[in-house]
């Protein structure tokens, strides 16, 4: 039954895709994306952020996949044009247990998958639903020579305080780096891409809200 509901959703935004975007070659990734569920790894709110992406890359010329795996990690979207760029996925979902303390732990999933993932393509951007900012550490937004010691310390604490994270170290986390944050309206799929000088003018609004 679930599998069914899934696959029903996700055809509709398909649906929504093809009369947007016209006649583009998205089925081996819904297929990809309907696998994947079945397997437990994704839910409807996720795939559908990363049909809307991919599809949005293949629209720009983009030879686009998803659950990209390289070097034993999966990432949610990868598309070639000229550089390669890698896209996570992140809905803001915040498991029961951490209620008291969401803000950090969303900091942290934010730290941790810049950390792991920004490394696999030359420019690396998460995508988030357009009701969603999400809470990037302030060091990621810094050149990596700007990078104080403590800060990684920091951010290496924060990380391991909510997730087991073997593959992240103090070095990985002084080169990881964030290029942009790409908003995505799942009604009309519309896109927003905010490069970091942009996002990091956005996020000071916010200032006050997350101290």
């Amino acid at each position: 039954m679930k599998n069914r509901n899934f696959i029903k959703d996700l055809q509709n935004v398909k649906n929504k895709i093809l009369t947007r975007y016209g006649i583009i070659d998205i089925e081996d990734i819904f297929n990809k994306l309907i696998e994947f569920h079945k397997l437990g790894f994704i839910n409807t709110g996720h795939s559908t952020l990363e049909l809307i992406t991919a599809a949005f890359l293949i629209k720009n010329g983009f030879r686009t996949t998803v659950e990209y795996e390289n070097s034993g990690k999966i990432m949610d979207v990868y598309g070639i044009k000229g550089i390669d760029i890698g896209i996570e996925v992140e809905t803001g979902f915040v498991p029961p247990n951490f209620a008291n303390s969401q803000e950090e732990f969303l900091r942290s999933r934010t730290a941790l998958k810049i950390a792991r993932y920004s490394n696999i393509a030359k420019e690396f951007f998460i995508a988030v639903p357009s009701f969603y900012i999400p809470p990037v550490p302030n060091m990621f937004l810094k050149s990596s020579f700007e990078r104080s010691e403590e800060e990684i310390r920091e951010i290496m604490s924060l990380i391991r305080k909510y997730h087991k994270s073997l593959d992240v170290n103090l070095s990985s986390l002084k080169e990881a780096k964030i290029d942009g944050i790409i908003v995505i309206n799942t009604t009309d799929l519309r896109i927003k891409i905010f490069n970091q000088e942009e996002f990091l003018k956005l996020k000071k609004l916010y200032n006050d809200i997350e101290k």
